[in-house]
Formats: C-alpha cells, sequence, structure tokens
C-alpha cells in the first residue's frame, strides 16, 4: 500500500540548522523539498539560503580529503581491525596532512606492486616454456655451435611448413622439436647453426611467424643457466611482494580505523551541507520544508522540541491540489505481500493519488495462477521446490521472495486441484477415484470458458472502480465520468448477453441497446471520438482472459497424454520415466506459462485502468549518503 504523507514546515534560528539537518538524518524519515510550496495569493517570505564564503571553503576542503581518503583506502589491503573512536572535527587538519603524506607512499607501493606483478607473470610464463623446451634442449647436450630458436604453432598442421622453410633455408642442417606448454599450446625449438640462425629469423620474419624468445639477461646466458637463473630471480620477486603485502598490512592495521571512522564522518558532513541546498531563510531564521508519512509527524515534531527546548518548530501544511505531483511516494506492505513487490518493481512508481500494485498482484497473481495449473500433484511438487528454496536462501534476496510467492502458487494450485478433481492429469481419477467438486476440465470446455470470461468480467471491472477512485484522487471529474460510462456499458453488455440465456421482460434486447448506444453517445462527447473505443477495447480485454481456458487445458491434457504413454510401453520401470519426464516437461511449462500470462493479465489488461505511473521516490534525508 501507498504510505499516506503530510506536508511539513520546520522553522528555527540559523545558528541551529546543522544539528537539526543532523537530527533529520538521524531520524531519516523527512525528504526535502528544494521548490517552496505555493501560497496563493502572496509571495513567499523567505528566500533561498546562500551559503558564505566559509561554508563553500568547507564544502571544497571536504569534498578533497574525501576523494584523498577513498584514494587511499583503496590501495590499501582490508584486514580485519578494530572500529575507530576518534572524533574527527578537532583534528581534521592533522589527518588532511597525513593524508597528504601517506597518499604518495601507497601509489608508490601500488606501483612497485603492479610492476613486481607484472615481472613476475612474465617470468611465470617463461618458466613455463623453459619446463617445456628442458627435454628438447638436454638432446642438444652442451654443444656451443648450435644456435635455437623457439616458434609459436598455432596449428599442428603447419608443422610440416616450418620444417620445408628450415630445410630451405639450413640447407637441411636443422632439427625440429616440438612440444605443448602446460596449457596445452604448440610450441617448436628449432637447433641449426650459428651462422644460419639468422637467416632462419628473417624468414620466420618475413612469413609472420612468432619467435619465443627470452629476456635480454637469460639470453645471454648459456643454456644450462638460464632456467635457474630465471627461477632465482622468480624467488626474489615472491619475496619482495611478500615483504611488500606485509609493510602494506601493517601500515593498513595502523591507520585504517582512522580513515575509515574519518571517512565515514567526511560523508555525513556533506551530506548535511548537500541538504542546506534545500533550505531556505528569513533574516533570522531558517525555514525547512519537506514531506514526511504522517504517522511520524507528532513523533518528529515532539522529537524536535523537546531536543531544541522549544527553538525548533514543526507545523503541518495542508496538501493542496497542486501539490499532488510532488508528493513522494513510499510503499509498505505486510509480510504476505511483501514479496510481491519483486512482481510491482517491474513496473514504474505509481503516483501517491494511484494505487500500489503490489496488492492486486498478491491477491490475483496466485489465484490466476492456481486456475492454470489446478493439479494436486503439480503442487505438492511445487511446494517440496518451495520449501528446498526457502532453506538454500532464507532470507534477503530476490530468490527468496520468488520462492514465497511460488509457494502461495503452490497453495493456490492444490485448491483448484482439488476443484478440478486433478492429481497428475486423471492419474488421481482412474488410480485414486479422485472426482471433480466443480466440474473436469478436459470434458468442459463451455463452464470452463465461462468460468474464465466471469473471472475476467471482475477482473476488469474491479480494474474501472479503482479507475473511478483513481480519477476522483486527482480531481478530474471528466476521466472519472469515463470511468463510470464504462463500468454501466460492461454491466448493460453483461445483461445483453445473460438475455439471451435466461430471458426477462426486464431485460429485452431493444433497451438493452438503446441504453448501450446512449452510452457511447454520452462517451463521445465527454470524451471524444477515441472514447467509445475505450469502452470496445474493455469487452476486448475481458475476452483475453480466455487465455486461462486455454493455457489450463493444454496442462490438463498435457498431463493425461504423459499418463497414457507411461501406461503404453509394457513395462512399470520405462512406464515411470516416459511418464515422469513428461511430467516433468509439463510442470515447467505449468510454472513459466502461468506466470507469463497471469503478469500479462495485470501488467495490460487490469493496471491500464487505473495504475497511473509516475511517482517521485520518497527518498528522506539520511546523513550517511550525500
Amino acid at each position: 500500500m501507498i504510505i499516506r504523507m503530510s506536508k511539513v514546515e520546520i522553522v528555527g534560528p540559523k545558528g541551529r540548522l546543522l544539528e537539526v539537518l543532523t537530527r533529520l538524518g538521524e531520524k531519516g524519515i523527512l525528504q526535502l523539498d528544494d521548490e517552496l510550496f505555493p501560497l496563493p495569493g502572496k509571495e513567499p517570505p523567505v528566500k533561498a539560503l546562500l551559503p558564505d564564503k566559509k561554508t563553500l571553503a568547507e564544502r571544497t576542503f571536504f569534498l578533497v580529503l574525501q576523494e584523498e581518503i577513498k584514494e587511499l583506502l583503496g590501495l590499501l589491503p582490508a584486514p580485519p581491525v578494530r572500529d575507530g573512536y576518534l572524533a574527527p572535527l578537532p583534528v581534521i587538519d592533522v589527518v588532511a596532512a597525513l593524508v597528504k603524506k601517506h597518499l604518495p607512499l601507497c601509489r608508490e607501493w601500488n606501483r612497485t606492486r603492479e610492476v613486481l606483478g607484472r615481472e613476475l607473470q612474465e617470468l611465470s610464463g617463461y618458466d613455463t616454456l623453459l619446463q617445456t623446451f628442458e627435454p628438447l634442449l638436454q638432446k642438444a647436450g652442451g654443444d656451443t655451435s648450435l644456435e635455437f630458436i623457439g616458434v609459436t604453432i598455432k596449428d599442428p598442421a603447419l608443422v610440416e611448413r616450418f620444417r620445408r622453410l628450415a630445410a630451405e633455408e639450413t640447407a637441411g642442417r636443422f632439427e625440429l622439436e616440438t612440444a605443448r606448454t602446460a596449457d596445452g599450446a604448440l610450441v617448436g625449438l628449432i637447433a641449426t647453426e650459428k651462422k644460419m640462425a639468422q637467416r632462419l629469423r628473417r624468414a620466420l620474419s618475413d612469413g609472420q611467424i612468432p619467435e619465443l624468445t627470452l629476456p635480454k639477461p637469460y639470453s645471454d646466458l648459456p643454456l644450462a643457466e638460464r632456467g635457474a637463473a630465471l627461477r632465482a630471480r622468480q624467488q626474489e620477486v615472491e619475496e619482495e611482494l611478500a615483504r611488500l603485502s606485509e609493510e602494506e598490512e601493517r601500515f593498513a592495521r595502523r591507520w585504517l580505523p582512522i580513515y575509515r571512522r574519518v571517512l565515514h564522518w567526511l560523508t555525513e558532513r556533506l551530506a548535511l551541507l548537500e541538504a542546506s541546498a534545500a533550505v531556505f531563510e528569513t533574516g533570522m531564521c531558517f525555514y525547512i520544508q519537506g514531506w514526511t508519512p504522517a504517522a511520524e509527524v507528532a513523533p518528529l515534531r515532539d522529537d524536535l522540541e523537546g531536543r531544541f527546548r522549544g527553538e525548533v518548530l514543526l507545523s503541518e501544511l495542508v496538501i493542496r491540489e497542486e501539490d499532488l505531483d510532488r508528493v513522494p511516494v513510499a510503499l509498505q506492505n505486510p509480510p504476505y505481500f511483501k514479496p510481491f513487490e519483486l512482481l510491482s518493481r517491474l513496473l514504474p512508481l505509481p503516483r501517491y493519488t494511484s494505487f500500489d500494485p503490489t496488492t492486486f498482484l498478491g491477491l490475483f497473481f496466485p489465484l490466476f495462477f492456481g486456475m492454470i495449473l489446478g493439479d494436486i500433484g503439480y503442487g505438492l511438487v511445487l511446494a517440496v521446490l518451495v520449501a528446498v528454496l526457502l532453506r538454500a536462501w532464507p532470507t534477503g534476496q530476490n530468490i527468496t521472495d520468488a520462492a514465497k510467492i511460488l509457494g502461495v502458487c503452490a497453495a493456490y494450485s492444490l485448491i483448484f486441484g482439488v476443484l478440478f478433481g486433478e492429481f497428475f492429469g486423471d492419474f488421481g481419477a482412474r488410480r485414486l477415484g479422485l472426482q471433480p467438486i466443480l466440474f473436469e476440465r478436459s470434458q468442459a470446455l463451455l463452464p470452463l470458458l465461462y468460468f474464465s470470461l466471469s473471472v475476467g468480467f471482475a477482473h476488469i471491472l474491479l480494474g474501472q472502480i479503482l479507475g473511478v477512485l483513481a480519477a476522483l484522487n486527482r480531481h478530474l471529474r471528466r476521466e472519472a465520468l469515463l470511468k463510470v460510462l464504462g463500468i454501466l456499458f460492461l454491466l448493460l453488455l453483461v445483461a445483453l448477453v445473460s438475455a439471451r440465456f435466461v430471458p426477462h421482460p426486464w431485460l429485452g434486447d431493444t433497451h438493452l441497446i438503446l441504453a448501450l448506444l446512449g452510452i457511447s453517445l454520452l462517451a463521445l462527447f465527454a470524451g471524444g471520438l477515441l472514447a467509445p473505443l475505450e469502452l470496445l477495447k474493455s469487452v476486448g480485454n475481458i475476452i483475453s482472459y480466455t487465455r486461462i481456458m486455454a493455457i489450463g487445458l493444454t496442462s490438463v491434457l498435457l498431463a493425461q497424454i504423459a499418463n497414457r504413454l507411461g501406461g503404453m510401453t509394457g513395462d512399470v520401470f520405462a512406464g515411470i520415466l516416459v511418464a515422469g519426464l513428461l511430467h516433468f516437461f509439463n510442470l515447467v511449462l505449468g510454472v513459466f506459462a502461468p506466470t507469463v500470462h497471469a503478469l500479462r493479465l495485470h501488467y495490460v489488461e487490469f493496471f491500464s485502468k487505473f495504475l497511473e505511473p509516475g511517482g517521485r521516490r520518497f527518498e528522506p534525508l539520511d546523513r550517511s549518503h550525500p
């Protein structure tokens, strides 16, 4: 439901402004309005509060310091540390000087870490390469007259191409060995005479064949020493990184509590300074106007008057018609409806004069879901699934709300399964003697059709009635009149259809048709050329509810087919397998299709009759969020 809001004003001496804003931020129940409420017939007696030079300089100083501390904290590790209890204001200048000293140090640590990390990554890659080449290099022994060239082979089919190229450039005086690295890449090692190596390298470069090389300090070493030297440097880099991490952690354990406490204080202070932009002033006083839940007005008034000894006063103002578009919207629902906010959040926020769609989704969405699925067996399976989901995700996630919604839908599926006499389709009737209370859906197409249309009529009629109320809340009399004409049109149309089945002197076709034409003419004069089409649109909306019949009938027929195919196998285990797979497929469809179509009936057919999007979200002053 939409929480009822009150328009309030708060007045007090200018010297108390930051204290009042601090208290309002602690309470978190007042949304400031940065535009003056219009006063009929006179100019407002206040003007916007202009910050002085000292306040502007303070805000700039705090913003710079906040960004520097954020950067500093982003460069440091986050070991578990105690909470800081420092009072920042008396030492804020000292903290600013410390940040100027600590930030370059942490930046240098970060640069050093990045350099060492890149070097370690390169060394690890070379080490992997050398480990791959070592068995190939051992074949060459200590022959110093040979030159070794490593290449990356992107396609194993190119090995012969490399072999032919090397043979052409070295007159056949070479050896080519291939191996795979730890990550699966194919590499090759070509051994040839030193005088042939340069020519072969040029040929490889011209053929765009990448050569694998080691960094200069290692490539100049003898073959037997390259791997050992590279691994020794790799160990040195790891030790340097470990020492750097220890130094950073010691620094973080000492300074993190202080900087976190100062950052939190800065955030609060900047939030208050930002809120002061929505404050107005007279010669001696500040003036705050805003919105708060109606239930909080009296407690907030008492709190301010008691805390500031009567110097700060809160008054409740009348919400005028021109204020309606400015009233912020906050939704609050009881535990049953709360999970359905997951579905209502897919819609734009409603206006204050409209209705919260969550309530209607909580009432009708599971009802439509149960009417479509309507099977005891499927309902029990869904109930077990819900229990598993709630055990795995007990609180605080969207999947938890989805599981709770599914639980309500499973309960409605059980109820309608009893009414339709369905337990995994016709299995309950054939094996358990289950009998329908209402009707058997697969044998009662017309009753099922009438039932779906009746539900659609009631749902659309409710939407029209809510549309009348919403229009009256906004004082839109013409729109309310058109909604009333729409209600009368639907009632007369139902009477006309009923007269075909239950003749009655008061339900003569001529009278009803004339009444329908009269309502259409009134709609034409009141709402223009499109108004009669809107009347017919409501009829189309009602017909759309036949999807409840169609999708539900499809579900029960698929369940019956699953049972029959399972019985035709001639084997118990094969029959259970076949029927189980088909029932599983039907259950998946039985969850997906009712969800999609029940939501469509709400979003398109029902909510279009009364829901007004474009609400302004209630965002109360919170000192921790500037």
